[in-house]
């Protein structure tokens, strides 16, 4: 790192009051200096409101705002808290988390001149909900990350003029905000990856995004459920992905870079759009050619790999299964 870079930490708070406090003291306790806190509540109705205003007292780097107007949502209510930043520097912080003591130090050492910087999110449970660890380097390329962010918003840290060049390109409330972001820099070919933990993921059952775990063996049940529900519901969940992409397509097409990975991503969004046989074949072939950027991490094995592809055809509308009617 040739100079040290100022950086602005972001931290959007819902009934957080439980966890919060913890969450504070580690990002206060960084190793790298800490150019501002922004804290943005979205209507807490619990302790959060009187929690950050104590911290706001007694460390004046810490700003809260509260959303007075009514709630935002989360992607409203972390576009608009990102926007308060000062530095050209941004980190993503949840309320719940805990992080590591050297995060932003080993971020600022490697994003160079990338536009975004992540790392290891390891999960864990203080109440018993289960959680499953992955230690694997996820896939960071923008075929990958059409479908799903392998990067979780809370490891982020983000240039200033990624966050600008998204909203004066159209950022989309209907798309979470951490996918816009991590599209539009794996899009650009532009993201560096720490790998190490970075922070500990907190997961309990009333987070907003809490999901439970599967397992991945080809023997588990989750394998098992991924194949059946693949292809049984194969129509309902192209239709699904039909939908995604009719948003996701015209997000690239603003995006103002002029890269392989922002064509292919042009070019496979295309082919979800279209129904028939013909299509089907063709997204086979153009999965088959991309194996190597389309799976959560690398497959090694050459058979192995284009067989995973050939059924992607299927498998691809897997993200999408909480969509099935219940």
């Amino acid at each position: 790192m040739d100079s040290v870079i100022r950086i602005s930490v972001v931290v959007c708070t819902y009934n957080g009051e439980r966890y919060l406090r913890e969450q504070l003291e580690s990002i206060l306790q960084q190793s790298y200096p800490v150019e501002e806190i922004i804290v943005q509540d979205d209507g807490s109705t619990d302790g959060t409101m009187l929690l950050l205003r104590d911290y706001a007292q007694r460390y004046p780097q810490i700003n809260v705002y509260s959303n007075d107007s009514g709630q935002h949502g989360i992607n409203a209510n972390f576009f608009s808290a990102m926007q308060r930043a000062k530095s050209d520097y941004i980190a993503i912080s949840d309320q719940d988390d805990i992080w590591e003591p050297d995060k932003l130090r080993l971020q600022a050492e490697a994003i160079g001149d990338k536009l975004l910087c992540s790392g290891f999110s390891v999960p864990f449970s203080s109440d018993g909900f289960p959680v499953q660890v992955d230690m694997r380097r996820p896939c960071l390329h923008a075929l990958r990350n059409c479908y799903l962010s392998e990067m979780a918003g809370h490891t982020m840290l983000l240039r200033r003029e990624l966050l600008d060049m998204l909203k004066e390109h159209g950022a989309s409330i209907t798309l979470y905000y951490d996918w816009q972001l991590a599209c539009a820099a794996t899009a650009a070919e532009s993201v560096a990856f720490v790998e190490k933990k970075l922070v500990n993921f907190r997961r309990h059952s009333d987070a907003a995004t809490a999901t439970l775990p599967v397992g991945s063996g080809l023997l588990s049940k989750g394998a098992w459920d991924y194949i059946k529900t693949s292809v049984v519901h194969h129509r309902f969940l192209q239709g699904e992905l039909r939908k995604r992409f009719a948003i996701v397509k015209p997000f690239l097409e603003r995006l103002p870079f002029d890269t392989q990975s922002r064509s292919a991503a042009l070019q496979m969004s295309e082919l979800h759009l279209h129904k028939g046989f013909s299509w089907f074949v063709r997204r086979i072939v153009f999965f088959v050619k991309h194996s190597h950027h389309i799976f959560h991490t690398e497959e090694r094995r050459p058979v192995v790999r284009v067989l995973r592809a050939m059924f992607f055809v299927f498998s691809c509308g897997y993200y999408y299964r909480g969509r099935l009617p219940k």
